[in-house]
């Protein structure tokens, strides 16, 4: 499958996906990938009624060696949902481009929440990206 496919089918199903799920809000974050330094802004979908599963849209720009836009969308179970501080695991894919190149990979990891009140989180993140372009992601940030 092509490139524009995959990138269809990624899209369709994020579109089905966030029409049954309630918004979280906005995050900005600050990260590296690698060694490399970067701004991520972020966006959560909440699903189920105690707040159990989230999809997470993000986008980061990063230097490596050369201007790097990385796109991903990872699936979240979250943990203690109700509590002021909350554990998940993640699981999801990566699209990365640099100088007209596209790489695709997958993303496993954890973060952790918490709650500074109803309307603001802070948040930390760390996974591992394989495929096209492997390597380890710690993001640091805040929703609101």
């Amino acid at each position: 499958m092509n490139i524009k496919g995959k990138l269809l089918i990624v899209l369709c199903t994020l579109c089905v996906a966030g029409s049954f799920a309630e918004p979280r809000g906005w995050g900005l974050g600050l990260g590296t990938f690698d060694g490399d330094l970067g701004v991520q802004a972020r966006k959560d979908f909440v699903f189920g009624e105690e707040l159990q599963y989230a999809i997470d849209l993000q986008a980061g720009l990063y230097n490596q060696r050369k201007w790097t836009g990385r796109f991903d969308a990872d699936f979240h179970f979250i943990f203690m949902s109700e509590s002021m501080f909350s554990l998940y695991p993640l699981a999801g894919i990566n699209f990365s481009v640099q100088d007209g190149r596209n790489r695709w990979g997958g993303n496993i990891g954890g973060g952790a929440l918490i709650d500074l009140n109803t309307d603001t989180s802070l948040f930390i993140e760390g996974k591992y990206v394989g495929g096209d372009w492997s390597g380890y992601a710690l993001t640091v940030g805040v929703y609101f």
